[in-house]
């Protein structure tokens, strides 16, 4: 018995549509559709649902002629797109040692240092010598 396609695909045909007609093409977390509004809400719903697919029958099942896999990609892509996935602590972590990096790198203040060897009177001054 083949499932009709009328549980997943209408859900995310919806999701689909909401998306490509309101978009801004933002990114950025919560820049493009507001969080808690509709599309968050539906992909929320829609990623709970093929959790419990995924649950009951395994990641390789599949529905609607879809791979549970595939129909995973294709909301998590979505969700990034939409703006809805909030920055990820590791990610911001290293955006914010690179900038220190970069910084260190650009430090305008230049020091010249003399590239010779410290003469045997100067190092006796510093008490280095056994």
């Amino acid at each position: 018995m083949k499932m009709q396609k009328s549980y997943i695909t209408p859900k995310w045909l919806k999701i689909k549509e909401i998306y490509k007609t309101n978009t801004n093409g933002s990114d950025k977390y919560g820049t493009n559709f507001p969080i808690g509004g509709e599309l968050d809400e539906l992909s929320f719903e829609f990623v709970e649902m093929l959790g419990v697919l995924t649950q009951k029958f395994g990641w390789d099942h599949i529905v609607e002629d879809v791979p549970l896999d595939l129909w995973k990609e294709r909301i998590w892509s979505l969700i990034e797109n939409a703006g809805l996935l909030q920055d990820i602590a590791w990610k911001l972590d290293k955006e914010k040692d690179e900038e220190i990096e970069d910084s260190f790198y650009n430090d305008e203040e230049e020091y010249e240092m003399e590239d010779r060897e410290p003469t045997l009177e100067e190092l006796n001054e510093l008490n280095l010598l056994i």
